[in-house]
């Protein structure tokens, strides 16, 4: 099994959208302001909502959530001091957390959401 999709929530898709394809190079494969941005993840998908949209949709089930939420993404360990200098230069800043297994960056998208670039090692996969 192997996650197929996940998201966040921003109200401002310009701003998700310029940074998670323009910083993090997700690319953008539909793009239906206001509503929603999808993106490719190696892969499986990465989904930016409204909620103030879909939290109260008819056709689908509800999707929505207030406040910050985490994702985490899978990168190579020896590409995450080059991933903390390109957020920084974007304006990003970045924190770092140590593991029994390894380390990982972490930053906040425009809309305040928790996003992780982590080797899979940190969990023990590889």
């Amino acid at each position: 099994m192997d996650v197929l999709e996940t998201c966040v929530y921003a109200e401002d898709l310009e701003a998700a959208r310029a940074f998670y394809e323009g910083v993090l190079g997700l690319p953008c494969f539909q793009f239906k302001p206001p509503r929603h941005a999808f993106f490719r993840a190696g892969r499986g998908v990465f989904l930016v909502f409204n909620p103030a949209l879909t939290e109260k949709e008819e056709t689908l089930p509800p999707h929505g959530a207030r406040g910050s939420v985490h994702v985490a993404f899978r990168v190579a360990e020896e590409e995450l001091s080059l991933w903390a200098r390109r957020l920084e230069a974007a304006g990003f800043p970045v924190w770092w957390a140590e593991w029994p297994k390894g380390k990982s960056l972490y930053t906040l998208d425009p809309a305040g959401n928790l996003v992780e670039l982590a080797p899979a090692g940190i969990w023990g996969l590889e």
